[in-house]
């Protein structure tokens, strides 16, 4: 019997070759395509690409080597352009349907190419977008916090997928952007890799290149998980950063406390174990690092139902968090939807809290965008972000 993560990865297959599908009726119908030799080599190639990208993940991570990153980075741009070429289809479609309708001829070859070029130069826009991210630059007050950390700057970045794609010169240039702002500490939420197989030796340099004045703390994401905890740990352990993995750390009066996403199979009462920290204490400010943006109290669910509530269904409460006494938590994970119109699932999932900063009554969160891209190296829904947070 299947479980649930391959009965989901399934239905996400079956969905691609659904939407290359419409991708193939949208074009033999603008193009009047009528050759059956034109039609059938149409079919196959978007039926081959409909496959690609789930099997590059396997090859990837069977394999690695030039050729198997190179196919995982064509079919993981395609994903983003299938979904550009689609949304032109709908234009396509909905302007056939109004010229019908009011009695108009239209040109559909001509528009179609217009719609379609449209489409390539916005795909091509958003790879640009998606390796040039900005600094967001937003203040938070925190309650009690003490005087050695009122104005300073503590910088978050997360979601940075680092690997097949998103390679050491882009962490280099991250790594550059975040010294230039004088950080007094530097958080990463989770999902520093992007969960492939592969050499992970080449980040260690440029993680060892942060500088910050209180340290690099890190806490793990998903994709952690789908890359194998240990390996993840034995690479930082070559680096400065410092895992807070379940735990806290107290400095200069104000406790920094790291949860790490909810590893598969595997249930703990995490409220148990941050309260049980020789560095926590309810009375101090504290500033919770977390990937996602919803509660950290899990110990309801049995593994199976945990894992599926973290995707579709997370609660946003953050109750835990408030009885923790947190002023600030900090997350990540959604990219905001990363791709134009995305942006707008993330945001019903997780009830708005998908993005921004907000503030419920001595509890603040901030969730990013994110600073790299996974899946599609493109970002057409938003600009990817390092964020530099002025404490008050």
């Amino acid at each position: 019997m299947l479980s649930r993560i391959p009965t989901f990865f399934l239905i996400i297959q079956a969905l691609s070759v659904f939407l290359h599908l419409l991708l193939y009726l949208s074009v033999i119908r603008f193009f009047s395509v009528a050759s059956r030799r034109g039609r059938g080599v149409l079919f196959i190639v978007l039926f081959f690409m409909s496959l690609s990208f789930f099997s590059s993940i396997i090859l990837v991570r069977a394999y690695d080597g030039l050729l198997t990153d190179l196919f995982y980075a064509v079919s993981a741009l395609w994903a983003g352009v299938l979904i550009n070429l689609l949304l032109a289809a709908a234009l396509g479609w909905a302007l056939l349907l109004a010229c019908r309708v009011a009695g108009y001829r239209v040109r559909m070859p001509v528009v179609a190419v217009f719609l379609f070029a449209s489409a390539a130069a916005y795909s091509a826009y958003g790879v640009w977008n998606a390796f040039h991210p900005v600094i967001k630059n937003i203040e938070v007050e925190i309650k009690g916090l003490p005087a050695g950390w009122k104005g300073k700057t503590v910088v978050q970045v997360s979601d940075l997928h680092l690997g097949v794609i998103n390679r050491a010169g882009f962490l280099e240039d991250v790594v550059e952007r975040v010294n230039s702002l004088e950080p007094h500490a530097v958080f990463i939420t989770g999902d520093l890799f992007d969960g492939m197989d592969g050499d992970l030796s080449s980040f260690v340099g440029p993680l060892n290149g942060l500088r910050a004045a209180k340290g690099v703390f890190f806490v793990t994401g998903n994709h952690e998980n789908f890359l194998g905890l240990e390996r993840v740990f034995s690479t930082l352990e070559r680096t400065s950063v410092q895992v807070l993995d379940d735990a806290a750390v107290r400095i200069d009066g104000l406790q920094i406390i790291g949860v790490s996403y909810p590893p598969p199979g595997r249930k703990r009462d995490v409220m148990k174990v941050i309260r049980s920290s020789k560095d926590f204490s309810k009375d101090l400010p504290g500033i919770l690092l977390y990937h996602m943006p919803a509660s950290i109290d899990q110990t309801g669910d049995n593994p199976s139902e945990q894992r599926t509530r973290t995707y579709f269904s997370p609660r946003t409460d953050f109750t835990a968090a408030k009885e923790l006494g947190i002023g600030l938590q900090l997350s990540g994970h959604m990219h905001r939807g990363q791709i134009f119109p995305l942006g707008y699932l993330t945001a019903r999932l997780y009830k708005g809290y998908d993005y921004g900063l907000h503030s419920l009554g001595d509890f603040s969160i901030y969730t990013t965008c994110g600073t790299g891209t996974w899946g599609p190296p493109m970002r057409t829904g938003n600009t990817p972000e390092i964020v530099a947070v002025r404490l008050r």
